[in-house]
């Protein structure tokens, strides 16, 4: 009888530990981890706990030189896109003391139902260290490549040259795939633009085929110039359609 009775109490015992431990995941570690960095639904101002000390420094800790500090926030259901950089923005003020408002870049990214993304990360803002110059502008998950002229001149920047090699090493290191689409103009006909947007997606390929990126990670792809950034009427609209693009495959 008193074996019985020790294994109910054991028993017992093992079902109050797993309800225990189920309450702490959703109440405590849950709550502790959703709330690092949440937004108010109605006014979109930024709270934090006393987690995101931590993963600040953390973004922090991955800053080289030379980069901006792209935050990226939600804009959910029903909302437009300036309302996400307005979140970004407020962001923004948690780095005040740590980056220069100069050195910060903002954008957003569609998201779902703002109460119900509460659990989720840092309520689905993204950070990322970027390269922004007039040759090269990184986004969140893809790079314009920028053509300042109207040929097939090879791009051998220094820096473009030395960012291939930083982005040569992410990827190897990543194992991502990405897409390189070349872009032109609208000077010419399509068969030319087509040959010379793939050549440009090409050159950029061999960029980082010399850096050790494996071949089965690239596709390269053409465009031409059915695709235009902006308007191709002015000398400065054409030579923003003179681009390369590179989309990471997460």
């Amino acid at each position: 009888m008193k074996k019985i009775l020790a294994f109910i109490v054991f028993l017992l015992f093992l079902v109050l530990a797993w309800y225990s431990w189920g309450w702490y995941k959703t109440t405590v570690v849950c709550c502790e981890q959703s709330e690092i960095l949440i937004y108010d639904c109605k006014t979109n101002k930024v709270s934090t706990n006393s987690k995101w000390p931590d993963v600040q420094k953390g973004i922090l800790a991955k800053r080289k030189p030379n980069k901006k500090l792209l935050i990226t926030s939600p804009v959910f259901t029903g909302e437009n896109n300036e309302i996400g950089i307005v979140r970004a923005k407020n962001v923004a003020n948690l780095f005040s003391e740590d980056v220069k408002s100069n050195n910060i870049v903002f954008a957003s990214h569609p998201s779902t139902d703002c109460e119900t993304t509460k659990s989720n990360y840092l309520h689905e803002t993204k950070f990322k260290w970027v390269t922004r110059n007039d040759d090269i502008v990184e986004h969140f998950n893809h790079v314009i490549i920028n053509y300042k002229f109207d040929s097939t001149e090879e791009i051998n920047k220094e820096q473009f040259v030395s960012y291939f090699k930083e982005l040569s090493t992410f990827l190897i290191e990543s194992g991502d795939k990405i897409e390189i689409t070349g872009h032109t103009d609208s000077d010419g006909t399509d068969e030319y633009n087509m040959e010379l947007g793939l050549e440009r997606a090409k050159e950029v390929q061999q960029h980082l085929l010399d850096n050790n990126v494996p071949q089965s990670q690239i596709s390269v792809f053409s465009k031409g110039k059915s695709e235009p950034a902006t308007t191709n009427t002015t000398p400065e609209g054409r030579q923003k359609n003179r681009r390369v693009i590179i989309h990471i495959i997460e």
